[in-house]
């Protein structure tokens, strides 16, 4: 009970939505808005786009200062102590001058027993971090344009999704209205063998065919069923969680468009992005290759103590300011092949660049025929309708009237539900196939 409730209540929720929408957009709009919002794999390319973002970030730290501290202890044995050295010398100078001047119980090993200090760096050159802030800024751009991507994508197949479910619910109201019909002609089959004006058999194909109907009818409510769950897969729901109806006067038509309007539009797309970033993202390989040929310079600077005890004061602090130069001269020919390989991945870049623009070209150029083809078979399946409306309509009062058999009516009956199941399907057929055109030539803003 809980459950139905809240299914229809979140069911009033995207209804009002809707009507809240209505002035400005389609309610295909609430439905591309709401799966963007919930959709799990764009949820999972946000995450990736920001990721992208804290790595331009991250790449832009390594050009900051860095300050951290260090600490050993050590415990020593039979480590050299510069005492022994000096402690002789000394007691020499001593005996020298018959003074005591000089020290002769120093006692200090090598290494320290402990050090502690704080300790800054500054890249002051480095290449390889320029070539990374490249890397970094360009993985950014490929994750954004291909969160852009998905969002298109996903903006065209929830909105075919919902019109695959509308289409098959309109087919399940036509079974409906024909299962009334045949229903209707069963009683009027028994009233005319009942009369003596036909035969008994046409009691029998009366219920074959009311039977074939509700046989029908049962497979659209299963393809109804399973586009409903396809859609609600799509928004992030429960498989049976309800959808408002659309009326067939919303549905989007097709625009006033040329097929060279809709290729130059089909440079706008997401695709062409992707592959500039990728682009860049294979320059940068080649600056870091690059920069190996050069040498990297680097501040650094310690504070601390060191010694055989921690003294914390003036007298035994100890500090040191470096600058390191460091210049791989040679390492096998590593730099060198690396460089190779950059220019390998630029010319492949290339080659997968004017792939895409191939592949954008094809894509705008076969929805823009499907949506010309869908419009005439929309015309034919009008043209088709109204003549077997107007054909059941002539035979459907001579069989009231006994003059026609029942193997007539059934056939002009299922003439006619053919004819409206077909208009339903060329009507959201031709909308799909603009909504595909929209996707291919990049022509609608992305609701956000």
């Amino acid at each position: 009970m809980f459950k139905d409730t809240t299914r229809t209540v979140a069911a009033l929720a995207l209804l009002l939505t809707w009507a809240c929408d209505a002035a400005a957009q389609s309610p295909l709009d609430s439905i591309a808005r709401l799966a963007i919002a919930r959709n799990l794999g764009i949820r999972q390319s946000r995450e990736a786009d920001r990721q992208g973002a804290l790595g331009v970030r991250q790449a832009k730290g390594l050009f900051l200062p860095t300050l951290g501290v260090e600490a050993r202890y050590s415990e020593l044995n039979g480590a050299i102590d510069i005492g022994d050295a000096i402690n002789p010398a000394y007691a020499a100078l001593n005996q020298l001058i018959g003074q005591d001047r000089f020290p002769t119980n120093i006692h200090q090993t090598l290494p320290y027993k402990q050090e502690t200090k704080l300790r800054s760096t500054l890249p002051l050159f480095n290449g390889a971090l320029f070539a990374n802030l490249a890397a970094a800024r360009a993985m950014r751009d490929l994750r954004g344009a291909e969160l852009a991507s998905a969002k298109r994508r996903l903006d065209a197949d929830a909105r075919v999704a919902y019109l695959n479910y509308a289409r098959a619910a309109r087919a399940v109201q036509i079974y409906d209205a024909t299962v009334t019909v045949v229903a209707e002609n069963q009683r009027v089959a028994e009233r005319l063998v009942g009369a003596g004006a036909a035969t008994g058999d046409a009691v029998f194909r009366a219920r074959a065919t009311a039977a074939d109907v509700q046989q029908q009818r049962a497979e659209a409510v299963r393809l109804r069923h399973a586009a409903l769950g396809a859609l609600n897969l799509l928004l992030d729901r429960e498989a049976d969680a309800p959808v408002p109806m659309l009326s067939d006067s919303l549905l989007p038509e097709p625009r006033p468009l040329t097929l060279d309007e809709a290729l130059t539009a089909g440079l706008r797309r997401e695709e062409r992005a992707q592959t500039v970033a990728g682009s860049a993202a294979v320059r940068a390989q080649g600056r870091a290759a690059a920069a190996s040929f050069m040498p990297s310079l680097v501040l650094a600077a310690d504070y601390g103590v060191q010694g055989a005890e921690y003294h914390f004061d003036k007298a035994h602090d100890a500090g040191i300011a470096s600058v390191v130069l460091q210049w791989n001269l040679f390492n096998g020919g590593q730099d060198a092949t690396r460089r190779e390989q950059a220019a390998s991945a630029r010319r492949t870049m290339a080659l997968r660049s004017a792939e895409a623009d191939r592949m954008i070209a094809l894509d705008v150029r076969t929805s823009y025929e499907a949506v010309d083809v869908a419009q005439q078979g929309l015309a034919a399946a009008t043209a088709r309708l109204d003549a077997a409306r107007r054909a059941f309509q002539l035979v459907d009062r001579r069989f009231g009237e006994g003059l026609a058999s029942h193997l007539e009516w059934s056939d002009a009956r299922s003439q006619l539900t053919a004819s409206e199941l077909n208009l339903v399907l060329s009507r959201y057929t031709l909308a799909a196939r603009v909504i595909d055109l929209e996707r291919a030539s990049a022509l609608r803003a992305i609701p956000q």
